[in-house]
């Protein structure tokens, strides 16, 4: 279950999210009991990379991070509007100075570098994102995914089965 039995806090890009992603970041942690609650900028129709659509549960703007044990970003082209999102920058920097739990996977850890949370941290991420992870003063390793502290990142689509699975440790570990 989450930490103190709260819900895990999934955003959404949208527009342009990687579905693979969504399914198996969210799979992963239904299976192991986790209520998964979804926030976007829009709260019918996100969009995904091929064509998907979901209804998210709530606004971005509405949430309330005290309600969330930990904050999983889903990424695609479109995670690249919470890299200046001030309420995403806001969940991010809460969750970095709680030590609850901060994922990100792809494009999106670019969000966690803007919130200025990655300095002295190893990150993983999507190729084209590295320098901007290492300008921000993060380590970025171009492994499949890495833990450090509070911290998950991982590489992509590629990798979204390990990803999703250190992600599902990740929560049991906080319970």
């Amino acid at each position: 279950m989450s930490q103190n039995g709260r819900a895990i806090l999934m955003v959404i890009p949208a527009d342009g999210f990687r579905e693979e992603e969504y399914k198996a970041t969210r799979e992963a942690l239904e299976k192991i009991g986790v209520k998964v609650v979804m926030a976007s900028t829009v709260k019918k129709g996100a969009i995904g990379y091929d064509g998907m659509t979901v209804d998210p549960d709530l606004l971005i703007d509405d949430v309330n991070p005290d309600d969330y044990a930990g904050v999983v970003f889903i990424g695609g082209h479109g995670s690249s509007q919470y890299w200046h999102d001030y309420k995403a920058h806001e969940i991010i920097r809460l969750y970095a100075k709680s030590g609850k739990l901060i994922a990100a996977n792809d494009r999106a850890p670019v969000a966690l570098a803007v919130a200025g949370i990655l300095p002295g941290k190893r990150v993983t991420g999507h190729n084209s994102i590295f320098e901007k992870l290492s300008n921000a003063g993060a380590d970025y390793t171009g492994n499949k995914v890495e833990h450090d502290g509070n911290i998950l990142t991982g590489e992509g689509p590629n990798a979204i089965s390990l990803y999703a699975a250190a992600l599902a440790k990740a929560v049991k570990g906080n319970a």
